[in-house]
């Protein structure tokens, strides 16, 4: 009799310990969503960005970054292209690093060593860095051979590890089985924001576009899910033997077009581009009213200070603007004073 009572005790007590577990376990699920409620007391530092390009600021500290084209159109060299910009720490072309930079890792998983060395050597060569041995502030990784699950543990302990400012993955649809899995695709995007928000630190994706030329998407269900968190999105395609590069997305003032090549030299050129010349009339026009604001008349060297201003763009960009303007019939000059020309309704 007596160990039945005490059977029915200890019942009793579990039964009324799991009851109280289940309410407590109730009680912090219904407020779990105050959890992730925005705190307007907490302090925020400000955006910081690693990178100014034709003087709109790009690539964000800590956040992700795309670079899309097709096959064999320039995506890989524009990543060396930035990478020699920091590591000269000045201006090269359109590209003005921001920051100066403590470590860059770059991860590739498509090209041949010999390819790989002959792209770290030129990003040296042209920062005028000694090419013929490894440097501290940038740390390439081959991946070409390794299987998936060993590319994603190199990726994410050199990261943990080595503390960099910014990240290059060429070649990003290596680190997972099935570029057009759903479920694969978004855990892999969800991996490296996870990295960002814990290391603090600027991943650059290179992923190839769809195959059709009249679709710009970045390819699979990992491009899409990729396209939904990027803070910028550059597009890389060739040209008459060089490389133009577009922002077409931008959570930010997108940059400018421009271009760069490879030269004789097997150096990076910067390119004029096309841009100003395919300007309409009518978007030059609305451009300069916009600029001119109600003055008459500007001298050449105000018009080129408010274009630039205006506008955020450099100093060749604004003269390059205004000369075309000029060809177009937008603007005209008298005596050294710019004028906006008046359309036929107007006169």
């Amino acid at each position: 009799m007596t160990n039945t009572l005490e059977a029915v005790r200890h019942l009793q007590t579990a039964k009324e310990r799991y009851e109280d577990e289940e309410t407590q376990r109730q009680e912090e699920e219904r407020f779990l969503y105050k959890e992730d409620l925005f705190d307007w007391d907490e302090e925020l530092a400000e955006d910081r960005f690693l990178f100014a390009i034709g003087g709109a600021k790009a690539f964000p500290r800590g956040e992700l970054v795309g670079i899309k084209g097709h096959a064999k159109n320039g995506k890989s060299q524009l990543q060396y292209y930035l990478i020699a910009s920091m590591l000269a720490g000045r201006d090269i072309g359109a590209i003005k690093p921001l920051e100066s930079i403590g470590k860059i890792l770059l991860f590739d998983t498509e090209q041949s060593k010999a390819s790989l060395k002959k792209c770290i050597s030129r990003s040296l060569r042209v920062a005028g860095i000694p090419n013929d041995r490894a440097h501290a502030i940038l740390l390439p990784f081959y991946l070409r051979p390794r299987k998936v699950e060993h590319r994603r543990k190199v990726v994410e302990t050199a990261i943990k590890e080595e503390k960099p400012d910014i990240v290059f993955i060429d070649g990003v649809r290596d680190l997972l089985e099935d570029f057009n899995d759903l479920g694969e695709s978004n855990e892999l995007v969800q991996w490296l924001l996870a990295l960002i928000a814990e290391h603090g630190c600027t991943i650059v994706c290179v992923l190839h576009q769809n195959k059709s030329k009249e679709d710009a998407n970045m390819r699979g269900h990992l491009g899409t899910e990729l396209a939904n968190k990027l803070a910028d999105c550059f597009e890389v395609t060739k040209k008459d033997e060089a490389f133009h590069v577009k922002c077409t997305e931008s959570r930010n003032l997108p940059c400018e077009d421009f271009a760069f090549r490879i030269n004789e030299e097997g150096d990076f050129e910067a390119v004029e581009t096309q841009q100003e010349s395919d300007k309409t009339e009518d978007e030059l026009r609305q451009v300069f009213e916009l600029i001119f604001c109600g003055k008459e008349t500007m001298s050449y060297q105000e018009l080129v200070n408010a274009t630039m201003q205006k506008e955020s763009i450099k100093d060749r960009t604004a003269k390059n603007r205004i000369s075309t303007a000029r060809k177009k019939g937008v603007l005209s000059t008298d005596n050294g004073y710019y004028s906006i020309c008046k359309t036929h309704s107007q006169q």
